[in-house]
């Protein structure tokens, strides 16, 4: 049985803290969609068992080669962060596939997390190739230009979103992604914010989630909501001004400090 040494690594806080959907849990075992493929992944103590990818790719998933404890102590500014940093110690930033990252987050548009996963898994059901691990079966996500029929991506329950994932499917390729993280942050981001369907907390989510981009803040309903009551007293402050709050305010590592507020509203919901 495959195993790799970890530390500073929760398994269950990175998958479950909203940075990516196609996520199962079996019994102890968490079951990922990633690109082509599937692995499932348990935590023990201080190591990882896994099937059906190997250390380098899990390494890089994971972010485990990042410098964690420079990261936190970096961010932890306040009273704040290190309550929310002891309670979800571990969490990872993945970096996961851009296209993906893309429509999973192009779906959160307006909708809860089960909805983003009902239209996921149904875009994967329609367009995608099944693949099985084991007892288990999937179905890969498509790759651009394969969301190639508006009326399936509607019947993926996809509604107003579906001409956007239509355009983004036509317009869009891996390399251009990927060419994205050479860039600086400003303009990969007003590069994204080119593609229809596109608002900053999208371009934010796909710099962050897939293309290293630690210094991106996604504002969404849930970190306005933390940020206006821990920061600013529940005084009223637009998502720009709350975005440049938490990209000065944290740093380079401002992504890291988003998902601990994040899971920390969660909490207290």
């Amino acid at each position: 049985m495959p195993k790799l040494a970890v530390k500073d690594f929760n398994l269950s806080h990175t998958l479950l803290c909203g940075q990516l959907f196609r996520v199962k849990k079996i019994d102890d075992w968490f079951y990922v969609a990633a690109k082509n493929r599937i692995f499932k992944i348990r935590q023990l103590s201080e190591h990882v068992e896994y099937y059906g990818v190997g250390k380098k790719f899990l390494t890089n998933f994971f972010a485990l080669d990042e410098p964690y404890g420079d990261i936190l102590s970096q961010i932890n500014k306040d009273s704040h962060m290190n309550s929310a940093i002891g309670k979800f110690y571990g969490l990872r930033i993945v970096r996961q596939d851009p296209w993906e990252c893309l429509i999973s987050f192009m779906c959160s548009s307006a909708a809860n997390i089960p909805k983003i996963q009902l239209n996921l898994e149904n875009l994967s059901e329609y367009f995608g190739e099944k693949v099985r691990l084991h007892d288990f079966e999937w179905h890969t996500f498509p790759r651009p230009g394969k969301l190639d029929d508006y009326q399936q991506i509607l019947m993926a329950k996809t509604g107003f979103r579906a001409v956007h994932i239509k355009k983004a499917n036509d317009t869009i390729n891996d390399a251009f992604l990927t060419a994205l993280n050479k860039l600086p942050y400003p303009e990969a981001k007003k590069a994204l914010l080119q593609i229809p369907g596109v608002g900053n907390k999208i371009a934010d989510c796909v710099l962050l989630f897939s293309l290293g981009f630690s210094e991106a803040f996604p504002i969404d309903t849930w970190i306005k909501k933390i940020l206006q009551r821990l920061y600013f007293k529940d005084e009223t402050v637009s998502n720009n001004e709350l975005h440049t709050f938490g990209v000065h305010y944290f740093g380079k590592y401002a992504g890291y400090a988003q998902q601990f507020l994040y899971m920390l509203a969660r909490e207290n919901k």
